[in-house]
């Protein structure tokens, strides 16, 4: 099993049934849509999406990002390594990713039934970039990244579906 250095989580309450927010974030090009416009944290680059014929869908499909930042290249591959519809999805980086802030890692979602609708966690686990200028970056911007992607798929559902209205204490 693969050790990361670093973890980082997202909440958030949908009203929505579970089987409805499974299918949303099933899809790559959804929790990837993020990735997929020019953004700060992004350094205005995008990362274009090519899926197997599983789609991201099955375990053992693979998808693949590339993309271009400050003149390097990037690269990563992905497998799907649980996919439990309506409740769980897990994916993990395969080989040796070239990205700038973050190298391997592993992420989730796991949607559970609450009452009127799902609470949807969001979870990445990760190592700090081993390239020349993520090395020297060091963790300060591999956290915001991560914190930054694991929220943008939580916000992004909460865009799709209607958030539920916070419990007070």
């Amino acid at each position: 099993m693969m050790m990361y250095e670093e973890s980082a989580t997202s909440t958030i309450d949908l009203l929505a049934p579970p089987q409805q927010v499974f299918e949303f974030l099933d899809d790559p090009a959804v929790v990837g849509a993020h990735m997929q416009k020019p953004s700060l944290m992004m350094l205005g680059a995008t990362m274009e999406y090519d899926v197997d014929a599983g789609n991201g869908q099955v375990v053992g499909s693979i998808v693949k990002m590339r993309g271009k930042v400050l003149g390097m290249e990037l690269f990563v591959e992905e497998i799907v390594t649980e996919w439990q519809p309506p409740w769980r999805k897990s994916w993990q980086t395969l080989g040796h990713p070239k990205l700038l802030v973050i190298d391997s890692y592993h992420m989730d979602f796991v949607v559970s039934p609450i009452s009127g609708g799902s609470r949807v966690i969001v979870k990445i686990q990760y190592s700090y970039s081993r390239s020349p200028l993520g090395s020297w970056l060091g963790g300060v911007p591999a956290r915001a990244y991560a914190k930054w992607c694991v929220s943008k798929m939580t916000t992004d559902a909460g865009s799709h579906f209607a958030p539920a209205p916070q419990n007070r204490r």
